[in-house]
């Protein structure tokens, strides 16, 4: 039921930015969920560099524990401009398991999520910057030597 309303709500979310051609409306009425079961889904959203185009909008939904006892997500990935100026966006959803991870990272212990595809894709990463933010990272959670911003925010 749970990941149903998820669902709903990201496909609310995407059909909106995908309907105007000129801009790509960021739902912020997308927050935590809460089930009947007393787990809460934490939803965080940002716009974070892109190569080709103006940025790619992370929206990552996660499950602070599922009914089986393991955690999810749900990651849309929305390419702004994909197709150039003024045209629609492209998004790519992946769901999959999520791992609380720590590793030592330059003689700094560091908290990340890592997020494991289900459909067997390249796991993705992220760093615990605190309560509120999360901060893409490769898998040596290393962060981007770099100046662009690659953080997700927590909505409420």
């Amino acid at each position: 039921m749970m990941i149903a309303a998820i669902a709903a709500a990201l496909v609310s979310c995407q059909s909106k930015g995908t309907q105007n051609n000129d801009t790509v409306a960021m739902d912020e009425s997308v927050m935590a969920v809460t089930g009947n079961d007393s787990s809460a889904v934490a939803v965080y959203e940002g716009i974070l560099p892109a190569a080709d185009g103006p940025g790619i909008q992370y929206v990552l939904s996660v499950d602070s524990v599922g009914p089986d006892g393991e955690s999810g997500y749900t990651l849309v990935t929305t390419y702004l401009d994909a197709e150039g100026p003024r045209k629609r966006t492209r998004a790519f959803t992946s769901k999959g398991k999520k791992e609380v991870i720590q590793k030592d990272v330059d003689n700094k212990k560091k908290t990340a999520i890592k997020l494991t595809p289900n459909d067997g894709d390249t796991p993705v990463y992220f760093v615990v910057v605190n309560d509120t933010t999360l901060r893409l990272v490769n898998d040596s959670l290393q962060e981007a030597v770099s100046d662009l911003n690659y953080d997700i925010i927590q909505v409420k």
